[in-house]
C-alpha cells in the first residue's frame, strides 16, 4: 500500500491535539525547562507535518516531501529531548534511538527520498 501525504496531515493534526491536551491538563507551569523546549519542538513538528499533508500555498512552493522531512526531524529531536528527561536507562536509550531513526527519515526526505520509501502526491 503506497503512502500518501494526506496521512502526514492527520499526523500533524494529532500531534497538535496532543500538545493542546498536555497544556490543558498540566498548564503553563509544566512548560518550564526541558519539558517546555520539548513541547515547543513537538508543536513545530506538528505544524510542519500538517503543512506537508494538506493542500496549501507553502506546500506548493516548497514541496510536501521537504515539509514532511522537516516535521520528521523536529519530531525526532523532540523524542531525543524526551530521552534526556526520562527515567530509566532502557527507556532513555530506546526513546533516543527512535528519535534518531525519525531524524534519519526526515533528512532522507529533505534530500529527495533516496533511501526510504517516499509518499506519493
Amino acid at each position: 500500500m503506497a503512502l500518501t501525504f494526506r496521512r502526514f496531515g492527520y499526523l500533524g493534526a494529532f500531534l497538535l491535539a496532543l500538545a493542546a491536551v498536555f497544556f490543558a491538563v498540566f498548564g503553563a507551569p509544566a512548560l518550564d525547562g526541558a519539558t517546555g523546549v520539548q513541547l515547543a519542538v513537538f508543536v513545530v513538528a506538528g505544524v510542519f507535518e500538517l503543512l506537508g499533508g494538506v493542500q496549501n500555498p507553502i506546500r506548493e512552493r516548497v514541496g510536501a516531501l521537504r515539509l514532511v522531512g522537516v516535521g520528521h526531524v523536529f519530531l525526532g529531536a523532540s523524542m531525543c529531548l524526551g530521552a534526556l528527561t526520562g527515567e530509566g536507562l532502557l527507556f532513555r536509550g530506546l526513546f533516543a534511538l527512535s528519535g534518531l531513526v525519525l531524524v534519519a527519515f526526515g533528512v532522507d526526505y529533505l534530500r529527495g527520498g533516496t533511501y526510504f520509501e517516499t509518499p506519493e502526491a
